[in-house]
């Protein structure tokens, strides 16, 4: 698989077949170990089951891809990620899949929660900032996706207004329409937008 690519997971239990399509949180160069980020929701089959307890270790899971066109492209510009809850999954793995190539300048990730638990994973955010001189991080939040996005907007412009980048927008439709349509009419060109629809 290809780092931002998603996958769909089945689960057959009590006679019924459970499938959900959930972006691969984990680098390809970690390829034997997949990692993903599902949420609680009341709405989802496969969620409930997976927080009922109906997923255990060993139990089999049927995986069907990879699939999906959210992935690194060629050139050298510094890289800017804004994911909206769990649509850190596939910004993770691009993450981690750029700086395993060490080919981008610099790396900047802004994350949108918009629940308490929403940043589930701050602290690996906060080590590849002390580790890594071109990365940092900055993480917001606000119940509604649109209105954390235009804030985010704000930010991202008053940070990288200058600085012609590559961005990689990944969350909720709301969020990556409003991301995508306020940094267009700041001047960031449509060729260097990428970006994901998630759960």
């Amino acid at each position: 698989f290809l780092a931002g690519q998603s996958v769909t997971l089945g689960l057959a239990t009590d006679g019924a077949d459970l499938h959900a399509t959930h972006a691969i949180a984990s680098c390809p160069c970690d390829d034997r170990n997949l990692l993903f980020f599902v949420a609680r929701d009341a709405g989802d089959a496969f969620a409930q089951r997976v927080f009922a307890g109906g997923l255990r270790p060993g139990d089999a899971v049927t995986v069907w891809g990879p699939a999906g066109n959210f992935v690194l492209a060629e050139g050298t510009r510094p890289l800017v990620f804004a994911a909206c809850d769990t649509g850190f999954a596939p910004v993770k793995s691009l993450i981690e899949h750029a700086l395993s190539l060490d080919a981008a300048p610099s790396i900047s990730l802004f994350w949108l929660a918009t629940r308490p638990d929403g940043h589930f994973l701050a602290n690996q955010c906060r080590a590849w900032s002390e580790a890594l001189d071109p990365f940092e991080y900055a993480l917001s939040s606000h119940a509604d996706v649109a209105t954390g996005a235009s804030q985010m907007s704000a930010a991202i412009r008053a940070d990288l207004f200058d600085i012609d980048c590559a961005f990689y927008i990944a969350g909720p439709a709301g969020f990556v329409d409003t991301l995508r349509a306020e940094l267009g009419a700041a001047g960031v060109p449509a060729s260097q937008m990428h970006a994901e629809i998630t759960p």
